[in-house]
């Protein structure tokens, strides 16, 4: 199937790699259109350095060129989630089991003038932590859900340089 995005032009995609929201994104994501639910997972494939990995992801309507989100793995950031979803999620997911399911984080860029000599331009990433995405990469069902109100534990692994 073709579909049409602003961000990569016209895309020829395989019906079976769509995402599938059954009850849409959040109300109160930017942009959010409950009548969307079907969604394209892109990546950037070629890398400007060896060293650079996929880190930003582009969530991308199928019905909307104008629709895109960036994600991320939140692990990527040393950003570690301890969630129990309700068993009606892992029904909407089509998962038994937590292991094929992965948790992305929306994120927004902020570009910013660093107060420096050179004045380099720099970029602050914002990530929305407490309404998470959960995708069953396997049935490519996923679903958008706020974290307040279940059970979870959010861990920051940060890393302890030490000063000569």
């Amino acid at each position: 199937m073709k579909i049409e995005t602003t961000r990569f032009g016209s895309q020829e995609v395989e019906q079976e790699t769509i995402l599938h929201f059954p009850n849409g994104l959040l109300s109160n994501t930017k942009g959010s259109d409950p009548q969307l639910k079907d969604f394209k997972l892109f990546h950037k494939e070629e890398t400007d350095s060896e060293d650079e990995a996929a880190i930003v992801f582009w969530l991308q309507a199928v019905d909307n060129p104008d629709i895109a989100y960036e994600i991320m793995d939140p692990a990527l950031v040393n950003f570690y989630y301890d969630i129990a979803l309700p068993d009606e999620d892992y029904d909407l997911l089509e998962s038994e089991s937590t292991d094929e399911i992965v948790m992305m984080l929306m994120i927004s860029e902020e570009k910013i003038e660093q107060q420096l000599e050179d004045s380099n331009n720099m970029a602050v990433i914002n990530a929305n932590v407490t309404e998470p995405l959960f995708i069953n990469l396997n049935s490519k069902k996923a679903i958008h859900r706020s974290i307040k109100e279940l059970d979870y534990d959010i861990f920051l692994n940060i890393p302890i340089v030490k000063l000569n």
